[in-house]
């Protein structure tokens, strides 16, 4: 009876915090996603400590600092030509779309499947849709970020603040010895697999925007400079965030002509090739130290889970999830030789 009454406790209470983890699961992310951005950071946070004499506090502050500072420079760079390609593009569209029914391959298409009718209605449908209620949902959404952003910006800088002396205190609780250098080992080994997603993806998303830019540059299509960014900023999710950025150069270019708009597409499946294939495989196998297959998988995996945020911290968190593995398999290894030194020896020799 009392094993029965144990096993019924601790499923209970199994059941409890499951039910817990699924309620808070938002606080959750943002306590993960706090903890990624902090450690992301930790490298500047520690040049901006030895460079110039900082307290971390300070130090932390100023990353803050200057990157708000590239934030509102972004803004001031691309705002006022994005604003401007919109309302040159808004009074081009009419020009665009009587090319477009001008076009005898678009004709034919309008006559056997009435593709324009068709587009009309449908571009109908959606505007009719949004009324008070969608202006509503949008408004909270919009809260929702805010809130989410600053709650991650403060647990980030918290996080950033007490890391190295909860890290202190995790050595400190564990006794001198295999122990504690397995998990020194550890936490370095995690630590670098964050760093090293965060530079690597800030790397592909460059090689992206620089490459969409020379292409669209050559091709003459017009607004390059604000694709390109797009682009370069939809190269941050892996995988498909090169075919995601891919779609508004595509359309553009087809509306300066098919054959660039066919040239656009050559490019983007040539590139998307090369930065699946390549690009991302080099950089993340000496970055996060892992497989192109395990980053697919991974990819997937997280996607289906956490959807979009899923996909951002799919990578990362298979290659911490690899480190784990490695580490415990080096750390039982090593244990064993510890408390018998000779049996390692002795399979060896035999």
């Amino acid at each position: 009876m009392r094993a029965v009454v144990r096993v019924l406790l601790v499923l209970l209470v199994t059941i409890g915090l499951l039910w817990l983890v699924y309620v808070s699961r938002t606080v959750l992310i943002w306590i993960a996603v706090s903890i990624f951005f902090a450690v992301a950071i930790d490298p500047i946070v520690r040049l901006f400590r030895k460079y110039l004499k900082l307290r971390r506090p300070l130090a932390i502050a100023l990353v803050y600092l200057l990157g708000a500072g590239v934030l509102a420079g972004v803004a001031f760079a691309f705002v006022p030509p994005v604003i401007d390609a919109i309302n040159e593009l808004r009074n081009d569209v009419p020009r665009y779309v009587a090319d477009l029914r001008e076009s005898a391959f678009v004709q034919r298409l309008d006559e056997d499947y009435d593709i324009l009718d068709r587009i009309e209605e449908a571009t109908t449908d959606s505007l009719s849709g949004v009324g008070p209620d969608t202006a509503v949902e949008i408004g909270q959404r919009v809260v929702n970020g805010i809130i989410a952003l600053i709650s991650i910006a403060v647990l980030t800088f918290l996080f950033s603040l007490y890391g190295p002396m909860m890290r202190l205190r995790a050595l400190e609780s564990v006794d001198e010895g295999v122990r504690r250098d397995s998990l020194e080992r550890l936490l370095d080994r995690l630590h670098r697999v964050v760093v090293g997603y965060v530079f690597g993806v800030l790397v592909i998303a460059m090689i992206a925007g620089v490459a969409v830019y020379v292409f669209l540059t050559i091709a003459d299509v017009p607004f390059a400079l604000l694709l390109a960014f797009w682009a370069g900023l939809m190269s941050l999710i892996p995988l498909v965030g090169a075919a995601i950025g891919a779609i508004p150069y595509i359309l553009v270019s087809f509306f300066v002509g098919w054959p660039i708009g066919v040239a656009a597409i050559v490019f983007w499946a040539v590139y998307q090739q090369i930065e699946n294939n390549l690009f991302q495989p080099t950089i993340h196998r000496f970055t996060v130290q892992l497989n192109p297959l395990w980053v697919i998988v991974a990819v997937l995996i997280g996607a289906q889970l956490l959807g979009f945020v899923g996909v951002l911290v799919a990578i990362p968190v298979a290659g911490m999830i690899q480190v784990l593995f490695q580490e415990g398999l080096r750390y039982r290894r090593e244990l064993r030789e510890a408390e018998d030194p000779d049996a390692e020896r002795t399979a060896a020799t035999e």
